[in-house]
């Protein structure tokens, strides 16, 4: 399964989702390819600090625009289990070639007007990149994840009103406010396992509970392709 984290807002939390999936699903016992596709290399980064302190750490490479063409990220996927790839927070070739490589989509969102405002925009590009690659017989799955949520206001209920607008599916699973979700990357470690006892743990591991049964659901389109 491939997955993209993508979000034309900045600071929406993708790339600790991004390096937090990855590392709960290698903790799960599974081979995590983690694609690095963001200029700033927040990913890269996460890796090199896991290696100089001795940590183990998913796969983890730098790819560009050309990643989705059949020889490059395509390829090198079918030695894993899991490819998580983490995106640029702004439109552009590379954002729509991942789009391209991947079987699902992961969109998150925040709470602020402006990352709600962002979302219209974001869904344009996921929705032209699934419906190009239905013309060839394959399905981009897509979803919407709440991040950042902050506990006990109603903004957390206004939000997912607002999405179920779009139409598309909102996960169940949340993240909310934390301290460990703004500190485990620089540890060099996704959130799960910074600190295992944490209600930010429990939130990571409950979204790739729902990610992992959202890719295994069939679609119509993939039963009419089958």
């Amino acid at each position: 399964m491939i997955t993209a984290l993508v979000s034309q807002k900045g600071g929406s939390s993708k790339s600790t989702l991004a390096v937090s999936i990855a590392w709960e699903l290698m903790a799960r016992g599974a081979k995590v390819l983690l694609v690095d596709t963001d200029p700033q290399k927040t990913v890269s980064d996460v890796g090199a600090i896991a290696g100089s302190t001795g940590q183990k750490s998913p796969t983890i490479v730098a790819m560009g625009e050309k990643l989705y063409l059949p020889d490059q990220l395509p390829r090198l996927a079918q030695a894993f289990d899991h490819v998580i790839i983490d995106t640029p927070g702004r439109s552009g070739a590379i954002q729509n070639a991942a789009l391209l490589a991947s079987d699902v989509a992961l969109i998150p969102v925040g709470q602020s007007a402006a990352e709600v405002w962002a979302v219209s925009g974001t869904l344009e590009i996921v929705n032209h990149a699934r419906d190009l690659k239905a013309t060839y017989g394959q399905v981009l799955k897509t979803a919407l994840v709440v991040t950042r949520k902050m506990p006990r206001t109603t903004l957390g209920k206004a939000v997912r009103d607002t999405l179920k607008e779009s139409g598309m599916r909102t996960f169940t699973a949340e993240t909310s406010l934390r301290v460990a979700w703004q500190t485990c990357l620089g540890a060099g470690q996704g959130v799960a396992q910074f600190a295992p006892k944490d209600e930010a743990a429990k939130e990571l591991r409950a979204l790739v509970d729902e990610l992992l049964a959202f890719a295994a659901e069939t679609t119509h389109q993939e039963v009419a392709n089958g």
